[in-house]
């Protein structure tokens, strides 16, 4: 199966399954009054639960219905073509790719890709990376402009992704070439 629709699927299998998740809780609620400390609690518990399961469950119905609203496809259709560009980053993917953290590097293009995330940058379209050191207790950020004058920020937790901003920054600096003399 191709990444693309590997990766689409996985974000609406995501969504589904913290549909189903709030509807069990919604049940529980339901059957064994929880939670008990104000008068209609378990009324309320399960009213905000399905509302929740509800909330998260109408994304992939959505997506299913409008196509180009999908993350996935709504971020491959900046650069062009959707078919073109997700053939592309499908071929790139079965390649050689170098893999640091949550990012991809293709041959043509910056993949960030944390699970429930994504974000597609082409090397020809990055114009700055950079590493942001905000304070010493807060995690450092990469932030990568575009030419667009798109601005990604990217920090090192756990549920961005662990990595090393400091590597990450210099492969892509590499790979979009922003260290290459002009000429």
């Amino acid at each position: 199966m191709a990444y693309t629709r590997r990766k689409i699927r996985g974000i609406n299998l995501s969504f589904l399954l913290a549909s189903f998740v709030f509807a069990c809780w919604a049940l529980v609620c339901a059957w064994f009054g929880w939670p008990r400390g104000f008068r209609g609690g378990s009324t309320a518990g399960f009213g905000l639960f399905a509302a929740a399961a509800l909330f998260f469950g109408a994304f992939p119905a959505i997506w299913a219905r409008y196509p180009s609203k999908h993350p996935v496809n709504h971020e491959l259709l900046r650069y062009g073509d959707l078919a073109e560009v997700s053939e592309r980053l499908d071929r790139e993917m079965q390649g050689s790719v170098d893999v640091v953290g949550p990012f991809r590097f293709t041959a043509s293009f910056l993949v960030y890709d944390s699970g429930h995330e994504f974000q597609l940058v082409p090397y020809d379209q990055i114009v700055s990376s950079e590493v942001d050191k905000v304070g010493s207790d807060e995690p450092s950020a990469v932030v990568v402009r575009t030419r667009s004058g798109r601005r990604y920020q990217w920090y090192r937790t756990w549920m961005q992704g662990i990595f090393d901003p400091e590597q990450v920054s210099k492969k892509i600096r590499a790979a979009a070439r922003l260290d290459a003399p002009a000429g």
